[in-house]
């Protein structure tokens, strides 16, 4: 933690606190501002659920006022003319109502499912009723024939509410076209709800089925429109409008889902439904009930259901739609400007701290630069002089940098990347070693000795130093260990002491990739400048669990691998001079690489100090390059010859190997089934080639 990141972190904490309680501090307000909000629009849907049930209520008092002037004998309901005086004095005093229609019958008795039988005499009907024009008019029907077109009492409205279990009960029937109205005003006839009930005067004699109606245009200015910013709806439980959100809004016929259906029921098909009423509705037809937000055409809205007039409208309900922002938006906009504010006023403490800190932490963090540096055995001088003002930083940057001036010098002589690793991997190095299984691999320039012979040392020591530097970064970017340098070869380890997952594989694209490496300094700028030929390398790879630790006296030790996978390996790369080959691995490195490579079986051989022959393959190269698959399928001809000189069949290796070309192997084995066929190998002979040489 440094002195400017304390301070950094400290103001930080302090404006993330700051924002914290500003943000609560909106958070409960907006919080305030929601249930403010939802307080007001059950307000509004209180206040729209009132005048709609004073509207309704104006056919439920003429029903009443008509019960009560029958029972006060303020009328005869024997008498049309006393009848028809009533009807026409109480829709003059009730405007709202459409019609106020008296269907008479003699009650005979009740049906088992207390449906009504009438006498088949006495059958009437006396309407009072305004016509489309609001002039009040008289129909009447006396003295209609039991079951004829025209009998009233057949009528929906007078059977249910003349059905013994709705005695005494009002029944409302759904919103419907006026009958007034002729079918060709089409949608925008009148709209009406009637409200009827079976009147039963003195000694419970049933006197009739009083009708009333009334208009829904009330129900239009009611619900239409905005009401302070909220949209004000009637709906029904199955999510259709009852209400116009606009005057060209038509009704229509429709079934439960909304489509066009004659037997339907009516409601509004509005031309344009905004996406906060849609979800409003969607929200009533899942019986969605209270408050709800949710979200309408990706605008957060607040949505309140209530019920209005229960028991009467047929499942209404009074709807309102708000936008969330009409609510918390000022808050949201003065939050944002405290926001802006705190930013503003951190910044301008942030920056007079920085510069404060930074005096007293330039020299502290140049300090702990250069230590961290050295931890990470990097001991490059520092750039620039640091001043501080306090002298003590000072004598700790100059004793710092006078420690990697000498580990600068030690570290021409050390590995440096092998102490790191094993730094890295926390092993204390001490005199032992362990049983590891390890890749391996030795390289060796081709005909070394002729170029040092003929380069002045200064020269050689640059080349070589080239060289050996591509060779060691290009293995090194494999995960491999540079064990040693031998003049101008080099021994790699992989999976020790850093482990390497599928090591024989890597270590046959690091021997790839190194090829490559040092193949490009040969054609480097420098090289051309110098004169210096191209030097071709050899590879061998073997992997084998050897003895791998620190070596050596216990004030001087030496981290290698010891065993007979080492010197395997070694005599791998020794090898490519008699085949004339560039990299030979084991076969337990080609059965482990997998099929990412191409091989080419070489030889069996007995290396120099064994007995027990090998197979030896030579490394073509990556399965997926077409090139190397062409040299593959050229060569393939060599092992099918190999197999044949094994089993004796020389003349036959000869006739596959002489279309080779100039291959190194094809030419060596060319030479020795010349050799077998002029003096055949011993009966025991298994097609071992002994090598006499390292």
């Amino acid at each position: 933690m440094t002195l400017p990141r304390f301070f950094a972190l400290s103001i930080g904490a302090l404006a993330a606190l700051a924002g914290l309680v500003l943000v609560l501090a909106v958070r409960t307000a907006g919080e305030a501002v929601l249930r403010t909000g939802e307080a007001s629009r059950d307000l509004v849907a209180a206040r729209v659920a009132s005048s709609v049930e004073a509207e309704l209520g104006v056919a439920e008092r003429a029903v009443g006022d008509f019960e009560k002037s029958l029972a006060a004998e303020a009328v005869d309901d024997r008498d049309e003319a006393s009848v028809r005086r009533w009807l026409l004095a109480e829709s003059i005093a009730q405007p709202g109502l459409t019609d106020l229609t008296l269907t008479t019958g003699r009650f005979a008795r009740y049906e088992a499912d207390g449906a009504m039988v009438l006498e088949p005499e006495g059958r009437a009907q006396l309407a009072v009723f305004r016509d489309a024009t609001a002039v009040l008019r008289v129909r009447a029907a006396p003295a209609v024939a039991p079951d004829a077109d025209g009998d009233p009492t057949r009528h929906d409205t007078f059977r249910a509410a003349a059905n013994r279990e709705w005695k005494g009960k009002a029944i409302w029937s759904d919103l419907a076209f006026s009958e007034l109205d002729p079918p060709g005003s089409g949608s925008w006839r009148r709209k009406t709800l009637t409200v009827q009930k079976a009147i039963f005067g003195k000694g419970d004699r049933f006197v009739g089925v009083l009708r009333a109606g009334i208009v829904s245009d009330t129900l239009d200015r009611l619900g239409a429109g905005a009401a302070d910013l909220h949209d004000v709806f009637i709906c029904d439980d199955a999510g259709r409008l009852v209400t116009r959100l606009g005057p060209q809004d038509p009704y229509e016929l429709v079934n439960g889902d909304g489509k066009p259906d004659p037997e339907g029921d009516l409601r509004v098909v509005p031309a344009v439904l905004p996406a906060r009423i849609a979800a409003a509705l969607v929200f009533a037809k899942t019986g969605g009930r209270g408050a709800m937000r949710v979200v309408a055409d990706n605008e957060p809205t607040f949505v309140t259901l209530r019920p209005v007039a229960e028991g009467r409208a047929q499942q209404w309900l009074v709807g309102i739609a708000v936008p969330e922002s009409v609510y918390v938006g000022p808050l949201v906009a003065a939050r944002d400007r405290l926001l802006m504010l705190l930013a503003i006023v951190v910044a301008a403490i942030a920056l007079v701290g920085f510069l404060g800190a930074r005096t007293v932490g330039r020299g502290v963090g140049a300090l702990v630069a250069s230590t961290e540096a050295m931890r990470r055995f990097s001991f490059a001088p520092a750039s620039g002089a640091v001043r501080s003002p306090f002298a003590e930083v000072r004598t700790a940057l100059e004793s710092v940098e006078r420690a990697k001036t000498a580990l600068r010098a030690m570290v021409k002589y050390v590995p440096i990347g092998l102490v790191r690793r094993l730094y890295e991997s926390g092993v204390d190095p001490a005199l032992g070693a362990e049983l590891m299984d390890v890749s391996l691999m030795f390289t060796d320039i081709e005909g070394f000795t002729t170029h040092a012979e003929s380069l002045p040392p200064a020269r050689l020591a640059l080349a070589l130093g080239r060289y050996l530097e591509a060779a060691t970064v290009a293995v090194e970017a494999t995960g491999g260990t540079v064990d040693k340098y031998i003049g101008d070869a080099l021994m790699v380890i992989w999976n020790a002491p850093t482990p390497v997952a599928a090591h024989a594989r890597v270590a046959c694209h690091a021997a790839l990739a190194c090829a490559r490496s040092v193949a490009e300094v040969a054609t480097s700028d420098w090289w051309r400048a110098e004169g210096l030929p191209p030097w071709r390398t050899r590879f061998g790879v073997h992997t084998a669990r050897v003895l791998v630790g620190h070596f050596g006296a216990p004030d001087r030790l030496s981290y290698t691998a010891m065993g007979d996978g080492v010197n395997l390996a070694a005599r791998l790369e020794g090898l490519n001079k008699a085949y004339g080959t560039t990299i030979l691995v084991s076969e337990d490195v080609r059965a482990q690489a997998g099929d990412h490579f191409l091989f080419r079986l070489v030889d069996r051989v007995a290396v120099k100090g064994k007995s027990r022959g090998v197979d030896v393959f030579e490394l073509l190269g990556l399965a997926a390059d077409a090139e190397v698959a062409m040299r593959a399928a050229r060569l393939a001809p060599y092992e099918t010859a190999l197999r044949a000189a094994r089993e004796r069949q020389f003349q036959r290796a000869l006739e596959l190997v002489g279309a080779l070309g100039d291959d190194g192997p094809a030419a060596v084995l060319a030479l020795r089934c010349q050799a077998w066929l002029a003096s055949p190998p011993p009966a025991e002979w298994d097609g071992t080639w002994v090598a006499t040489s390292k």
